[in-house]
């Protein structure tokens, strides 16, 4: 079953590339006393250019820096690991609920080889409060803020939702207010920054870089999720082999082998963040 899922993933991945949204697979089992036959249909179906992208469930973020987190744009080969890419580069805004690719509605059009795509998206709290400490002794001190959106108006650097405002409390005893723009993905060099009368120029131009360092580091070694593959399976003739018993009729789920050392780099990840946190706040 496991060279199965393989090959069954590797021909999705081939066919995602490729524009066919329509992957289909099953598979049949046939056994005997002395072994077993394992057939696989794919159908991939034929390739696919998007047509139009909407956005729907949005009323403060402005399309178009939407549109410039994306890495698909219409007209190109809806290549389907561009899209999940896309997604995750729009969750990294801050401004919504995590996407996947279930929040994407496909409408096929009567040519056949053109897709309608309207991704669903899901707006967060404007509003937020958030309470941290030092993780290592002699890192800092305990931080408390409040944040808010800023109500939307604009468009590119000037919209005004990417835009937050907060409250910061240094040892619960200096309180000042910053405002800050996350790292905007399509708008990297126009981000990452916070503006504050409490920082220095100097410690203002330290906090972009280390922000941005942080965000690079992050993208590096974030891996590439995968969704599972549900592969319905029928039996021929008697199973007889334990390989197949109580498989018969059931579907087969595959589940993408996990990036090559995940472990070390989600270690690596997580260290990075400790460490930058603590110079960057």
């Amino acid at each position: 079953m496991d060279a199965l899922c393989a090959c069954l993933l590797d021909a999705r991945r081939s066919a995602e590339e490729q524009g066919r949204v329509d992957f289909t697979a099953d598979a049949e089992l046939a056994a005997t006393d002395t072994r077993v036959d394992v057939t696989a249909r794919i159908s991939m179906g034929v390739p696919h250019a998007i047509g139009r992208i909407h956005f729907a469930g949005h009323s403060r973020i402005n399309d178009s820096t939407l549109r410039r987190a994306m890495t698909v744009y219409e007209r190109d080969l809806l290549d389907v690991t561009q899209l999940r890419r896309s997604l995750a580069r729009i969750n990294d805004i801050g401004a919504f609920e995590p996407l996947t690719l279930a929040d994407i509605s496909v409408v096929h059009q009567q040519d056949g080889v053109t897709a309608d795509l309207t991704i669903t998206l899901r707006e967060r709290k404007r509003r937020w409060w958030s309470v941290s400490g030092p993780v290592l002794p002699g890192i800092g001190a305990l931080r408390a803020s409040v944040a808010s959106r800023l109500p939307p108006w604009g468009r590119g650097i000037f919209d005004a939702t990417t835009y937050v405002v907060s409250l910061n409390v240094a040892g619960v005893a200096k309180p000042f207010l910053a405002i800050e723009r996350p790292v905007i993905p399509g708008q990297q060099l126009l981000s990452g920054f916070a503006v504050s009368p409490a920082l220095s120029p100097r410690a203002m131009l330290m906090h972009y870089g280390r922000t941005h360092l942080a965000h690079g580091i992050s993208a590096m070694l974030d891996g590439e999720a995968q969704d599972p593959l549900v592969v319905p399976m029928t039996s021929a003739g008697r199973p007889a082999l334990s390989a197949v018993e109580g498989q018969q009729d059931k579907p087969l789920v595959c589940v993408p082998p996990k990036p090559r050392l995940w472990w070390l780099r989600r270690g690596a990840a997580a260290a990075v963040h400790v460490a930058l946190a603590a110079l960057i706040l």
